[in-house]
């Protein structure tokens, strides 16, 4: 679980670091402009701002709704490691049928093959658990690659790298390892994976070994006090970026008064 989490936070600081130079070779180098590559960045939280927008119009804090937004997120990406059983095609026959059904088929998935690790694991039920105990990996990539943008086009408007990174650091110094703990849960279910596909074992052999260790992994993890800890972690840092981030960019702000 531990390994899983710190895998994570790596992945999000080398994500940020690259997508924070690729923003500032766009502007740089190609002339884009800071807030073309700003919107650009947040497309994807499209559906948030309109959501943000309507629960401040019902004088909610924003604190508390950033709060509820990422924690139901968290959930989301924890909940992968629930699910993962309905790959395993000894339960193919269990409720919901239709959806067990087509993601514990048999049939070799060509498109997985194209993601790290997967060429080499021969067990298709095994391989499609691998990916659907990825999404933690590739959502926070995902995550880093935009922070990394919002800042570099964030320092680039402000005229101060500084103001670029104050964006980000009050909340995300707390939001980031409580977002990464809640996928270090799903997370380490791949790693269990990962290591008992490079075991050599029979196909139908490893399957079995492979959906039975992730069974024992979710039962022996601590779920309660990860989802309270993670629960803490983003009500702190939804108040922060709410109430105080603000005010600390305004501290650091280069611009004469």
């Amino acid at each position: 679980m531990f390994q899983a989490w710190r895998k994570l936070i790596r992945a999000y600081l080398i994500s940020f670091a690259a997508s924070l130079a690729v923003g500032y070779v766009l502007i740089e180098w190609f002339s884009l402009e800071p807030q073309k590559l700003l919107e650009l960045s947040v497309s994807r939280l499209t559906v948030a701002g309109a959501v943000f927008q309507k629960a401040l119009g019902l004088g909610l804090d924003m604190g508390l709704v950033l709060f509820v937004w990422n924690f139901l997120g968290a959930l989301a990406t924890l909940s992968f490691i629930y699910t993962a059983s309905w790959i395993d095609p000894r339960n193919i026959t269990r409720l919901p049928r239709s959806l067990r059904k087509a993601l514990a088929g048999k049939g070799r998935m060509k498109m997985l093959q194209f993601l790290p690790g997967c060429r080499n694991i021969e067990a298709e039920p095994v391989r499609r658990v691998y990916v659907w105990l990825m999404v933690p990996l590739l959502g926070i990539l995902l995550l880093g690659a935009e922070c990394g943008l919002i800042v570099s086009a964030a320092a680039r408007m402000s005229g101060s790298f500084l103001m670029g990174i104050m964006s980000l650091v009050p909340h995300g110094i707390i939001e980031i390892p409580a977002i990464t703990l809640a996928g270090a849960v799903t997370f380490s279910g791949h790693l269990l994976v990962k290591e008992a596909a490079g075991q050599h074992r029979p196909e139908n052999h490893l399957a079995e070994h492979v959906f039975d260790s992730i069974e024992t992994l979710r039962k022996n993890l601590p779920i309660r006090t990860i989802v309270l800890a993670v629960m803490l972690g983003l009500l702190v840092a939804g108040l922060i970026e709410a109430h105080i981030t603000g005010k600390i960019m305004g501290y650091f702000d280069p611009a004469p008064v």
